[in-house]
């Protein structure tokens, strides 16, 4: 999960924003529930530390993880490490290359840390679309006219190519390569909403609490349940 960004737009922590009584980041964890293993890449480990710790999570001192990051294990067993963006404010390809070279698994499920209302469903097809097509890189739904690659599944190795392009734009200075450009550098399978079982809504599912319009949105989207 990426949950770098300063959410100046919003105004808080999207990823701690409550949407019908929960907030954004408990409801990704549960839509991502059959993950056993979880990297949530921040700006800033310590709100995530207590909002985690409220939710149950007990730090994990056992596990292996990168300086300045913080692991956590649920009551069930299931596994975290938060990390912090090594340098802020380099976008969300930065957060990214964080979260997949902290991953464990091979096929890893990349959500921005503002989606409400991502769903088992849409992770389950997002994986098996990526599982089952070795000359894959990735696969990357499209809605609402455009690629959304901060909803997609990658496979992990292309975090090391991720982390090559962030780096080469800190040394020079230059500003963050955009998703968008590095997604052409990928050999990917767009998929669109006919792809998805019938219970999934695409359009929503890859809608994030951006701006206050939005957080309006999803909590009547929420109350109607």
């Amino acid at each position: 999960m990426v949950a770098g960004g300063r959410s100046r737009r919003l105004g808080r922590d999207k990823p701690l924003v409550e949407i019908g009584g929960r907030t954004v980041l408990s409801r990704i964890l549960e839509a991502t529930e059959q993950i056993s293993d979880v990297v949530l890449a921040v700006r800033e480990v310590p709100p995530f530390r207590r909002a985690l710790a409220a939710e149950g999570w007990d730090s994990d001192a056992d596990r292996a993880r990168p300086p300045g990051s913080v692991a956590f294990r649920s009551a069930k067993g299931r596994a975290l490490v938060a990390v912090p963006d090594p340098v802020p404010d380099l976008g969300p390809l930065a957060g990214v290359a964080s979260g997949l070279n902290t991953a464990r698994g091979a096929i890893c499920i990349v959500l921005a840390g503002d989606l409400p209302f991502v769903t088992p469903d849409l992770v389950d097809c997002l994986s098996r679309e990526l599982e089952g097509d070795a000359d894959l890189d990735a696969v990357v739904p499209h809605a609402r006219g455009r690629a959304q690659p901060l909803c997609a599944a990658y496979r992990r190795e292309v975090g090391r190519r991720a982390a090559r392009l962030v780096a080469r734009s800190a040394a020079s200075g230059d500003p963050s390569p955009s998703m968008m450009s590095f997604l052409d550098r990928l050999r990917l399978r767009p998929v669109r909403a006919g792809d998805f079982p019938p219970g999934v809504d695409l359009q929503a599912a890859t809608r994030g609490v951006d701006v206050p319009d939005d957080l309006v949105w999803a909590e009547r989207r929420a109350a109607d349940g």
